[in-house]
């Protein structure tokens, strides 16, 4: 386990003998099919020798398994070997405004046990720590996985995240040391945290549309609406971690005040907030909505607008549309500024691609210029939902160079 530990390239007190090992789990997690000895030994640049000694090692460790035989037109057939995905374990944690959900992953990235607490509310308390550390725990226990075999857990909360240091700027900013090494002290295992907007572009970088994709734009509409951008296959953190705010530029012609103490932010236009409010506001001047039937508009969720579109009620798919064009608009601007290959469309609206797709392109015609606009492919998410807290659980690995 303790190969698995480190990042492989943190070899300052390891042997060299180790830092190969390391390096041949490394690229056979990363492979997409299991490999030959000489296969690795060549990715390693290792001898044969030494190559068919240390996955012998690895072997006996249980952290390689022979996976077969590999197909040749004559002679012996070579053994083919892959890590065994269930060696090691990776854990996701989501943390949102209303909402905390826990999922373990296995190295290969299959979810082996989920739960969520349906019922959390997100406060910037002592308290409120204590029961995301609890839950946590127990989570841990019913999963039934092992301590010694969790390589760490990522975290993503919501708000301004400062990845390199550890520091959640928005939520829990009480704490003397930093919040990654809160969670490393309770947990006793590594712990890394970020903005779940960077999460689900990760989570599209690594088994989404952004997958291979050197300039993309991974935009997360759901209650808030932000962005994770990769730019020369890298995705862009900022000098502090704070990029990809997209929601809080001002390039709509808006006087409402966001949730930032702004006026004019994007948000507040194009988002789920901006299409509760939108409904609410169409309710009290008159219109009509399948949704009204409940008699109370106050508590209409988003999610509930854009299933109602879903079914058809005219009202929902008049606001829905317009949130996907003034979001055309704004991403128009971005074309310009950044040249992205494709833009994938993420987050709780991306169901409502049919309703979006029309809407987004034609509020990009009005903003982007042409021959950047024709080479930007428009795209929804096909993670789903889960797209957060996957990338928090491919965070761990990512880290290990695993991924």
């Amino acid at each position: 386990m303790d190969l698995l530990v480190k990042n492989i390239d943190d070899v300052s007190n390891q042997s060299r003998h180790d830092s190969q090992k390391r390096k041949i789990i490394s690229i056979l997690n990363k492979a997409e099919q299991a490999l030959t000895i000489p296969e690795l030994c060549k990715k390693v640049r290792l001898s044969i020798p030494t190559g068919t000694r240390l996955i012998n090692e690895l072997i006996e460790d249980k952290i390689i398994i022979e996976s077969g035989k590999k197909e040749t037109e004559n002679g012996r057939r070579p053994s083919l070997y892959k890590v065994d995905k269930d060696y090691a374990f990776s854990i996701g944690v989501i943390v949102l405004l209303k909402g905390l959900s826990f999922s373990v992953y296995n190295l290969a990235m299959e979810e082996i046990y989920s739960v969520e607490q349906e019922d959390f509310i997100l406060e910037n308390t002592q308290e409120c720590l204590e029961g995301v550390t609890a839950f946590i725990d127990e989570s841990i226990r019913q999963s039934g996985i092992k301590r010694n075999k969790i390589l760490g857990i990522g975290i993503g909360i919501t708000g301004r995240i400062n990845s390199k240091t550890g520091n959640s700027y928005n939520y829990f900013n009480f704490l003397e040391n930093s919040l990654v090494e809160y969670f490393e002290e309770s947990f006793q295992f590594s712990a890394y945290i970020e903005n779940d907007t960077h999460l689900i572009g990760l989570a599209e970088q690594v088994f989404g549309k952004a997958k291979n994709e050197k300039n993309a734009f991974v935009v997360n509409l759901s209650q808030g609406l932000g962005m994770t951008m990769i730019t020369n296959g890298e995705i862009v953190s900022g000098d502090d971690g704070f990029a990809g705010e997209f929601g809080h530029m001002q390039i709509v012609e808006s006087n409402k005040l966001c949730l930032c103490g702004k006026r004019g932010c994007l948000g507040t236009e194009a988002s789920g907030y901006a299409l509760e409010e939108s409904f609410k506001e169409q309710m009290e001047a008159g219109e009509t909505s399948l949704l009204a039937m409940n008699g109370n508009n106050e508590k209409i969720s988003y999610k509930e607008i854009l299933h109602a579109a879903g079914k058809g009620d005219a009202l929902s798919i008049s606001l829905t549309y317009n949130i996907g064009f003034k979001l055309g608009n704004a991403l128009g601007n971005m074309i310009n500024l950044l040249n992205p290959h494709v833009i994938i469309i993420g987050g709780k609206f991306a169901p409502a691609k049919d309703i979006l797709s029309g809407s987004i392109k034609s509020g990009m015609v009005h903003t982007a210029l042409s021959l950047p606009l024709q080479s930007c492919k428009l795209t929804f998410s096909s993670i789903g939902t889960s797209a957060a807290i996957k990338g928090a659980g491919a965070l761990v690995l990512r880290r290990k160079n695993l991924i």
